[in-house]
């Protein structure tokens, strides 16, 4: 018996095998908001806190030292109401209204600053992330 039947099942498992990995990758992609096509500048990192507001859109990112909003929108819906896909997962289940979400944020402007005026981005990522509770600030 020859060998070349079990080569051409090892190759047909390899180039699965292979698909699959570029497939996952480019699905991965295509979450990102970094290809949205609505991105309007560069992508940029931001050390603040996320919280959940009243209003819209109800995801924040707070610049720490800064007197600065940003609003985050939703990568796969234009629409401001926070979605399924608002956050990345790992972000998504630390935060809620009683917690505070402190980190190194990757993101993307979906609006240019204006000075007054809340600039929206999208979310793509975060890094060293630390969870509080929520203080309730009395003015």
């Amino acid at each position: 018996m020859s060998t070349y039947p079990k080569l051409s099942v090892i190759s047909v498992l390899a180039l699965l095998i292979t698909y699959n990995a570029i497939a996952e990758s480019r699905l991965t992609q295509a979450h990102s908001c970094r290809t949205r096509p609505d991105v309007v500048g560069r992508c940029f990192r931001v050390h603040g806190r996320l919280s959940v507001y009243n209003g819209t859109p109800s995801i924040r990112l707070w610049p720490i030292g800064s007197k600065r909003m940003l609003g985050v929108l939703d990568p796969n819906d234009a629409s401001s109401a926070p979605g399924p896909t608002v956050l990345p997962d790992d972000i998504k289940q630390k935060l809620d209204w009683n917690k505070d979400v402190f980190g190194d944020f990757f993101v993307c402007p979906l609006s240019r600053k204006q000075p007054g005026r809340m600039q929206t981005i999208c979310l793509d990522s975060g890094k060293h992330l630390n969870v509080r509770e929520h203080k309730m600030v009395n003015r």
